[in-house]
């Protein structure tokens, strides 16, 4: 439960501060929350392949992960 919380303070928090820096820079008022809810409506295409990139790189780790978990498995019940 405490965990939820601490989750759930944390993202209401950088929402904030992600709508207030807008604000600052002079975003229009009505596009504040619009632009912080959708991230990706203001990415470059060069962001989108960082994006992807970090997005397979984070797979493929676990995907090994769990492939080297359940060889050892495997291994300790043929012994």
């Amino acid at each position: 439960m405490k965990a939820i919380l601490v989750v759930s303070i944390l993202a209401g928090g950088m929402l904030g501060l992600i709508v207030f820096l807008d604000f600052i820079m002079g975003t229009a008022p009505d596009m504040l929350i619009t632009k912080a809810l959708n991230p990706f409506r203001v990415m470059e295409p060069a962001e989108y392949v960082i994006v992807l990139i970090f997005s397979l790189f984070f797979g493929i780790r676990l995907l090994r992960s769990y492939l080297k978990k359940r060889k050892a498995e495997n291994g300790s019940q043929t012994n």
